[in-house]
């Protein structure tokens, strides 16, 4: 069918759903040729969202047949996804004729329907976004220690990036995931406030889905929410995890959660089973637009600061040991942590710039280190 009837197809008023996406990327470029989201890994989650963005796309260009074939072949493939569903039920419903109808389904299921949508919206964003900006991991992972793996989530793109060391030493990402966050976004404070936490975090446990209800999927990894800058703070809470999601469903909305970061349970089950996260993993939760901040100066004396402090304390540690973090949303804040003098134990330091502009340390700590069994 020619583009032509497909605009007649939608008619002069848009569907909801095309008015919607179109509204929330209006100044949205199109890809051509080699696809729309380069990823460094292939795997049945990563398919599946290229299939979603590849309907989007066709929505956008008013390339309903296009459309109702990626969506459906979706949907057939992923029968629990109810984006997917909804994607396909006003789809077919424009093609037919039955605006009012999808208008009439629509204005009595709002709330439903809304959260389907964000989904949508902000998988079609990150689809944008991820072209021309990083993660951020440089800005924020200033330097590492020995650690295997590092998790990053970027609460401003529903995004879990995980980066795992190379042969040579590198840390190099292997595999990103849409997640869901709290009910009310970032910045957790108090206990039931249904926000996700932001700041670096220690995976301290495993727990198999056979041993938690439904809701958790197939399994989860606890945090140490609230670490010792939270609680210096007065925050509270507990039961921050990293976990999948209830069987009957596929993916959850953006904002969904009790305050957790909630992965597709396939996502899950490669965090939990092909990557084997040792405890300890740190886990850095951001709220920040993934841009390059030009830290490269400031980073290095920063490095011979924490390395300077170190010698002059009498600290024994293997500098290769060292790990090193802009904290983030905060100002002039540093998290640095080594093993401790004790075995099995590992030190936990924040720093921040006094009025003179010099180094403090003005939160430490010393906790067990827990290893995970392979």
């Amino acid at each position: 069918m020619a583009k032509a009837k497909h605009v007649k197809a939608f008619g002069c008023k848009k569907s909801s759903i095309q008015r919607y996406l179109l509204n929330a990327t209006a100044s949205f470029c199109l890809l051509g040729g080699s696809g729309i989201l380069t990823s460094v890994y292939a795997d049945e989650v990563y398919k599946a969202e290229q299939q979603l963005l590849s309907g989007l796309s066709a929505i956008h260009n008013l390339e309903l047949d296009k459309a109702i074939s990626n969506i459906s072949d979706l949907e057939s493939s992923y029968p629990k996804y109810k984006l997917a569903q909804l994607l396909k039920a006003d789809l077919l419903a424009t093609k037919s004729g039955q605006a009012e109808l999808l208008k009439k389904v629509h204005n009595q299921n709002p709330k439903t329907v809304e959260k389907l949508l964000s989904e949508a919206e902000v998988r079609w964003q990150f689809s944008k976004d991820s072209l021309d900006s990083s993660t951020g991991f440089e800005d924020l992972v200033l330097k590492s220690a020995k650690q295997k793996h590092i998790i990053l989530v970027s609460l401003q793109e529903s995004r879990l990036y995980l980066f795992e060391r190379d042969a040579k030493g590198e840390m190099v990402r292997v595999a990103d995931y849409y997640v869901t966050m709290g009910r009310k976004g970032a910045g957790k404070e108090k206990e039931g406030d249904l926000r996700t936490p932001i700041g670096v975090y220690h995976l301290v446990d495993l727990l198999p889905g056979k041993t938690l209800p439904d809701l958790y999927g197939v399994g989860a990894l606890p945090l140490n929410y609230p670490n010792h800058w939270d609680k210096s703070n007065g925050k509270t809470g507990s039961g921050i995890w990293l976990h999948g999601v209830p069987s009957n469903t596929y993916t959850r909305a953006p904002k969904a959660s009790r305050g957790c970061v909630v992965l597709n349970n396939s996502a899950m089950e490669r965090l939990l089973a092909d990557y084997q996260l040792p405890f300890s993993t740190p886990v850095v939760i951001a709220d920040e637009k993934q841009t390059s901040l030009g830290f490269v100066g400031g980073k290095n004396q920063l490095l011979s600061d924490v390395k300077g402090w170190l010698q002059d304390n009498n600290h024994q540690v293997d500098w290769n040991m060292v790990s090193v973090y802009r904290y983030p949303n905060e100002k002039n804040l540093y998290y640095i942590t080594f093993p401790g003098k004790a075995a099995n134990t590992l030190t936990h330091q924040f720093w921040q710039r006094d009025a003179d502009g010099g180094w403090r340390v003005v939160v430490e700590s010393h906790d067990d280190i827990q290893v995970a069994a392979k």
